[in-house]
């Protein structure tokens, strides 16, 4: 049995749609649906084998964990799930209340990255939960860091501005970033259904890029997003894993390291099936 990790955003629907229908899900396979957070936590207490991990996570278990080359849930611009909603620029948010959503992990660090060493400010960080309402509604912060579908779905209210960190993390470094890696325990590697799993993520990667107009009409009412309103979304989304996202993801630990988000730069550990 090969216990896997599914995000419970529309972002990972076109890889795990196969995978997740009871009906065409192999009968050794068990799925787990979450926040990134949370399977971050189950990968780390060994309660998962794989998963779609924020992609910080590599840097904290780089001796536990290896990451499926080929497939990742990145951007190259704007990618319209990872969005700050503010009250003022970037630039002007030296001292503000930022509030940071619990569910992520990776997207949290790159707010930091933005707002400290491109914007050259320094904030006061909170956490708050997506559940609990918005925190910039009930004026408990002047900016607030909203992802996955939360972020597609929160609109704009007047006064606010919006940034969007895919956008101006490319617009900065000229490189794409990478939010999620699929991501193996090593202790999972003997499985002799791993290497099956595997080839059966990287295909679904292959198909997605051909089926997304259907994909997005099956699950339109799944998350509650008009069906062209999604496609425009996964487009807008890099599914593949390429040298120019392993540059944009070791910029992104560098980084991290230096704020002491991690301890050390990483050597990544790939697995190929």
């Amino acid at each position: 049995m090969i216990r896997l990790g599914n995000i419970a955003y529309s972002n990972c629907y076109p890889i795990h749609a196969a995978l997740c229908n009871p009906e065409r899900r192999p009968p050794w396979l068990r799925v787990t649906t979450g926040p990134p957070t949370q399977l971050n936590a189950m990968l780390a207490r060994g309660e998962l084998d794989v998963a779609p991990c924020s992609s910080i996570e590599i840097a904290r278990h780089a001796d536990e964990y290896l990451a499926l080359d080929g497939v990742c849930i990145g951007s190259e611009g704007p990618v319209d799930s990872i969005l700050l909603f503010a009250r003022a620029p970037l630039e002007e948010l030296h001292g503000a209340r930022v509030a940071l959503s619990r569910a992520s992990a990776t997207s949290r660090v790159l707010v930091r990255i933005l707002l400290e060493v491109k914007a050259g400010v320094q904030p006061s960080y909170r956490d708050f939960d997506d559940a609990a309402g918005d925190p910039l509604d009930r004026s408990e912060a002047e900016a607030a860091l909203f992802i996955g579908d939360a972020a597609l779905q929160r609109r704009k209210r007047p006064g606010e501005t919006v940034t969007d960190l895919g956008a101006v993390w490319t617009e900065w470094t000229g490189l794409p970033f990478v939010y999620a890696l699929w991501m193996i325990r090593a202790a999972a590697l003997d499985d002799p259904e791993l290497p099956g799993l595997c080839r059966d993520i990287l295909e679904a990667r292959d198909r997605a890029e051909k089926d997304l107009p259907q994909l997005a009409r099956d699950a339109a009412t799944i998350f509650e997003l008009d069906p062209e309103r999604l496609l425009a979304y996964w487009r807008s989304v890099r599914y593949r894993y390429t040298d120019a996202m392993a540059e944009g993801l070791q910029l992104f630990l560098r980084h991290a390291r230096d704020l002491n988000a991690i301890p050390v730069l990483p050597e990544i550990r790939y697995y190929r099936p």
